[in-house]
């Protein structure tokens, strides 16, 4: 038998309900939505060097070390939608959680759903087939 020191269960019935109750007061002040086991946070912004993702996941931080979790780095990622030519999107500075780059990625699926960072549904489509 272990000692669950925080968090929940996985598994259990109450299981979902309880994380939803522990997270709910997680908020940041761009957008975001939460799902009983994933956070996803965006902005919008014509600054590609805009730095209000990474003072989000620094609050993000912050808050699971107040709550006893762990940030799992290795599933999190980002994705810039960016369609000015005039900047290498490699050239924005990439978030960075506990000291650690996050992957960037040009597609990832949310909720059963590809998104890609040129907005079109290629690869959403080649995954459904």
């Amino acid at each position: 038998m272990s000692h669950v020191t925080a968090g929940t269960p996985q598994g259990t019935v109450s299981g979902p309900n309880d994380f939803k109750f522990i997270i709910n007061d997680l908020q940041f002040d761009i957008g975001y939505v939460k799902f009983v086991d994933d956070t996803t946070t965006f902005s919008v912004s014509n600054d590609p060097h805009n730095c209000l993702l990474q003072k989000a996941a620094d609050y993000l931080v912050s808050w699971t070390n107040v709550n006893g979790m762990v940030i799992n780095t290795s599933k999190t990622q980002e994705m810039v939608v960016y369609f000015c030519k005039q900047l290498c999107v490699d050239d924005t500075p990439l978030i960075c959680i506990n000291g650690r780059h996050i992957k960037r990625v040009v597609s990832f699926k949310l909720l059963g759903v590809v998104f890609s960072s040129d907005l079109t549904w290629d690869v959403y489509v080649l995954c459904i087939l």
